[in-house]
């Protein structure tokens, strides 16, 4: 019984980081598909850039 309950321990620490990393990807992603609706002029879009760091690369083949 005792090992059941870590178990289903283990597995929801699992899914809430699979989620959390989820989640994180999809605002990065979300945030620098909007660069050019939000960001007007080239000093604008490069604080959105660096606000949300430069991870296109990752975001973009992960997703």
């Amino acid at each position: 019984m005792d090992t059941l309950a870590l178990l289903q321990h283990y597995w929801w620490f699992l899914i809430s980081l699979l989620g959390a990393l989820l989640v994180f990807l999809l605002f990065v992603q979300g945030g620098q598909s909007l660069l050019y609706t939000i960001g007007r002029t080239e000093h604008e879009r490069n604080l959105i850039v660096n606000s949300l760091g430069r991870k296109w690369e990752l975001t973009f083949t992960t997703l």
